[in-house]
C-alpha cells in the first residue's frame, strides 16, 4: 500500500505491505476517472492556481494506488464570483446547476462555511444537493495537501473515521496516511458500480489483470 506523510508543506508517500487495518494488497481493477475543476473567480482572482490543483490530484493518485483507481484532470473551468462564497445550504445546492456528466465535478472556493455550525470554515466537502439529487465535492482555497484525496473517499463510500492518519480521520500525528484493506475494498466497489452505472466513465485503459 502507498501511505503519504504529512511533511512540513510537502507529502511523502512510501509502500508498505501487510494486512489487518493499515494493509492491503495490490487490487486488480485498474481504472482512470476524470475530474472535472470549476474555480471560482472573485474579483479576477481565481480561488486557487492550477499547480495546487494538480498537486491535490496528484495526491489523491500516490494514495489510491492501492485501489487500482487514478483520476485524470479533464476539463476546467471558471465560474462567478457568486459561487465563490459558500455559506448556506442553498450556496452549495446551487453549484448543482454546474455539474458536467461523467464526471466527477470539484468546485474550487474562496471560502466554505460549515453549514451545521456557523462560523466554522471548512476545508473540504463532498455534498449531495437534495433538490437534484447530484453529487459533487467542494474545495476551500485553504485546504491543504490530501483534502481532495480525503473528499474522495467520501466520493467512493468511505465515512469518518477516529484511526488516526487514516486518510479518512481528522487526527494527524505526523505519520504516514494510509487508507485501509476494508476502505480500499469500498473504493473498488463503488469504482465497480460507477462503471456499470454509466456514472463515471473511464477515461484510461480500464482492463482486469489476471
Amino acid at each position: 500500500m502507498i501511505r503519504a506523510a504529512l511533511v512540513g508543506s510537502f507529502v511523502t508517500f512510501a509502500m508498505v505491505v501487510g494486512d489487518g487495518e493499515r494493509g492491503a494488497e495490490a487490487a486488480p481493477l485498474a481504472v482512470t476517472f476524470p475530474i472535472s475543476i470549476a474555480v471560482a473567480v472573485e474579483d479576477g482572482t481565481p480561488a486557487r492556481e492550477d499547480s495546487w490543483i494538480a498537486n491535490q490530484i496528484e495526491d489523491a493518485n500516490e494514495l489510491y494506488a492501492p485501489t487500482g483507481v487514478r483520476f485524470r484532470w479533464t476539463l476546467r473551468r471558471e465560474i462567478p464570483s457568486a459561487h465563490a462564497q459558500i455559506h448556506t445550504r442553498a450556496d452549495r445546492d446551487a453549484l448543482a446547476a454546474l455539474v458536467e456528466k461523467n464526471v466527477i465535478d470539484v468546485f474550487v472556493v474562496a471560502a466554505l462555511e460549515d453549514v451545521d455550525e456557523p462560523g466554522r470554515y471548512r476545508k473540504g466537502v463532498a455534498w449531495t444537493s437534495k433538490p437534484t439529487n447530484k453529487r459533487f465535492l467542494i474545495l476551500s482555497g485553504a485546504a491543504f495537501r490530501t483534502v481532495l484525496a480525503h473528499e474522495l473517499g467520501h466520493f467512493f463510500g468511505n465515512a469518518h473515521t477516529v484511526v488516526p492518519d487514516n486518510l479518512m480521520s481528522y487526527v494527524r500525528t505526523g505519520a504516514q496516511v494510509f487508507l485501509d484493506a476494508a476502505q480500499v475494498e469500498r473504493v473498488q466497489s463503488f469504482a465497480e458500480r460507477f462503471l456499470a452505472s454509466g456514472r463515471l466513465a473511464d477515461v484510461g485503459v480500464s482492463r482486469r489483470l489476471p
